[in-house]
C-alpha cells in the first residue's frame, strides 16, 4: 500500500483501490492535483484498467477531487476500462447526485460491490446454494486428500489392495492428471463458445504417462495448485457464468456447473477408495 497525502494506493487482484482519507477536506486545491501524476504513474506501472475509490473515510470534498477522478477516468476510457466509487458519505452522495456524476461512475455502498461490479472479490456470496457448496468441496479436496494418506507406508501406497486394482499411489496420479483435464474444461467454457472436449481413459493413462515413475508429493502439490489458481478463477464469475456449456465428445452439452460439480465430487469419490485400501491393510496386519 502506498500513502499519500489525502489517499492511501492498493490493489487487490486486477483493480487499483484508492482510499480518501478524513484529512483532505484540509487540503489545499495544489497538493490534491499534485498528487495526480504519481497516482497515474503507478496505475500505469500496474497495469491496472480497473479503478475504484473509496470515499469511506472522507465526509466532505470539493470540486478539485471531482476533477481529479475525472482526469483518472479520461485515462481508462482510452483503455476501454472502468472506473467505480463506493462508501460515499450522505454528504458526497448528494454533491456526486446533484453533479450527475452518479449517471457516470457507478456509485456503491461497499468496496465488496465495487470488486464484485469489476468482476474481482467476493462475488460467490451472490451464488445459488448448490454452487457455493460444490465451491466449497472443490477447494477442501487437496486437504481431505493428504489427510486420507497418513499413516500410509512406503510400500502400502505402491501397493495394489486387492491385487489387480489401482494402489494409492496410482489414484493420486489419476487425481492428478485429471484436475488438469477439468481445469481446461471450465476454463474453456468460459473463454470460448461451446468448446469441444474430449474424454480421457483413466486406464489409458495409468498404463502410457509413467504412475511408477512419478513422485507423490509433486502429484499433490499439482493438485493443490491448479485448484487453488482455478479457485480464484472461478470466484470472479457470476451465478449465470455457470450455465455457459461446452460440448463432451462423449456425454455431449456439459454446463460449467455440471463441470464443477464432477471435479468437485472427485477427490470425495476417491477417499472412500482409499479408506477401503487402509483397513484391507490393516486387516492384513492383524492376521
Amino acid at each position: 500500500m502506498t500513502t499519500h497525502h489525502f489517499l492511501s494506493a492498493d490493489a487487490i487482484d486486477d483493480v487499483m483501490v484508492l482510499e480518501l482519507q478524513d484529512n483532505i477536506s484540509n487540503m489545499p486545491d495544489h497538493t490534491i492535483l499534485n498528487e495526480l501524476e504519481e497516482i497515474r504513474r503507478q496505475r500505469r506501472e500496474i497495469g491496472a484498467t480497473k479503478l475504484i475509490f473509496d470515499l469511506g473515510k472522507a465526509q466532505y470534498f470539493g470540486s478539485t477531487l471531482l476533477e481529479l477522478i475525472r482526469v483518472v477516468w479520461n485515462d481508462l476510457t482510452a483503455l476501454k476500462g472502468k472506473l467505480v466509487l463506493c462508501n460515499p458519505s450522505p454528504f458526497g452522495r448528494e454533491i456526486l447526485e446533484i453533479a450527475k456524476f452518479h449517471l457516470i461512475w457507478p456509485l456503491l455502498e461497499t468496496r465488496a460491490e465495487a470488486l464484485a461490479m469489476l468482476g474481482s472479490g467476493p462475488n460467490v456470496a451472490s451464488w445459488p446454494t448448490e454452487l457455493q457448496e460444490s465451491l466449497t468441496k472443490y477447494e477442501r479436496g487437496p486437504e481431505e486428500l493428504r489427510q486420507a494418506l497418513k499413516g500410509f507406508s512406503a510400500i502400502e501406497l505402491r501397493t495394489p489392495a486387492p491385487p489387480g486394482v489401482w494402489s494409492v499411489h496410482q489414484i493420486v496420479c489419476h487425481i492428478a492428471d485429471f484436475e488438469l483435464v477439468y481445469a481446461d474444461r471450465m476454463k474453456r467454457v468460459v473463454a470460448e463458445d461451446q468448446p469441444t472436449m474430449f474424454g480421457g481413459d483413466p486406464d489409458v493413462f495409468a498404463e502410457k504417462l509413467a504412475y511408477a515413475q512419478r513422485h507423490l508429493e509433486e502429484e499433490l502439490d499439482v493438485i493443490t495448485a491448479v485448484r487453488r489458481q482455478t479457485s480464484r478463477f472461478l470466484k470472479t464469475l457470476v451465478a449465470h457464468d455457470f450455465e455457459r456449456t461446452g460440448i463432451h465428445s462423449v456425454d455431449g452439452p456439459l454446463t460449467l456447473q455440471v463441470l464443477l460439480g464432477r471435479i468437485a465430487g472427485h477427490i470425495p469419490h476417491h477417499l472412500k477408495l482409499i479408506e477401503g485400501k487402509r483397513q484391507t491393510f490393516t486387516s492384513r496386519q492383524s492376521n
